[in-house]
């Protein structure tokens, strides 16, 4: 006959195997950024990265690949087609660009600097960070490297900074938009930034099949 297993004791290893798993992930995320496992690094490749701890890394890999899939999709764009404007409702994809760009500003400064950005740095960014300001219209008349320099610039400056920032800072609760209510950690913002991104990649793609 089968022995009967005491629920409490069901209860304690069960407990016991939820703790050890948050400990091991808890260990994983706040490794040191010297790793003792091999790094594979490419576009295609999800992960850690040299030079960052593991999460941070791994969001890098994130920001990096979507990136080069947006690159891909504006590269060879004309400034007439970087300009066109289907109806005075549509956006371009030259501000569609810019409002991409700046999205990853607003979350680099609001993160690094615990800070929304300034009255100087409004002056560039808010068209583009605002598409429904009548203002965004005067997104226009840029070459594509115009664009893809901003976007590269601004990137250097989320790499250089998350590069000094580790796994605890990026869990870590959002001084600027968190709330008791709502809870919210740099970790979301960076993805927001992301994911951000891939939605107006779409829209981008969209656009760019219906250029005359």
């Amino acid at each position: 006959m089968k022995a009967t297993e005491n629920p409490s004791r069901r209860s304690f290893i069960g407990k016991t195997i939820a703790l050890s798993s948050t400990f091991a992930i808890t260990g994983m995320a706040f490794k040191p950024k010297e790793q003792d496992y091999k790094i594979e690094e490419g576009i295609t490749v999800i992960g850690p990265r040299n030079g960052y701890t593991p999460l941070i890394g791994t969001l890098v890999s994130m920001l990096e690949n979507m990136t080069s899939q947006v690159k891909n999709t504006i590269k060879d764009l004309t400034i007439d087609e970087l300009d066109y404007q289907f109806d005075d409702n549509a956006n371009t994809i030259g501000a569609l660009i810019l409002h991409i760009t700046s999205s990853e500003k607003y979350h680099q400064i609001g993160t690094f600097e615990n800070r929304p950005l300034n009255e100087e740095e409004l002056k560039f960014w808010f068209p583009a960070r605002n598409l429904s300001d009548p203002s965004s219209k005067s997104i226009r008349g840029n070459e594509i490297d115009y664009y893809l320099k901003i976007m590269d610039d601004v990137r250097k400056d989320s790499l250089t900074g998350l590069k000094e920032k580790d796994d605890a800072w990026l869990l870590s609760l959002d001084g600027n938009l968190s709330t008791p209510e709502a809870p919210l950690n740099k970790f979301w913002r960076w993805f927001h930034a992301c994911e951000h991104m891939s939605n107006h990649n779409g829209q981008i793609k969209f656009l760019k099949s219906r250029l005359p």
